[in-house]
């Protein structure tokens, strides 16, 4: 795979390090936030690169990327 090329489904673990955040905070904004996804089985979740990237430009992820980022900045 180039390095250009940038995965379309994505798991948890790749979501938080593509947004800086720990990877339970990726399922909690899941489960409470409204971040998009797709539950296959009891222990996976997928998550397309798109719609996260929606999200996070939408103003509740605008909101929760925010106040993370406050939070480490404490």
């Amino acid at each position: 795979m180039e390095t250009s090329q940038v995965k379309e489904t994505m798991s948890a673990q790749e979501v938080a390090d593509y947004l800086g955040v720990k990877r339970a905070t990726i399922y909690q904004w899941a489960n409470y936030a409204g971040l998009p996804s797709k539950q296959i089985n009891s222990r996976l979740r997928l998550f397309n690169k798109t719609q996260v990237d929606e999200w996070v430009k939408g103003e509740a992820g605008e909101k929760i990327v925010q106040d993370n980022n406050d939070k480490r900045a404490k």
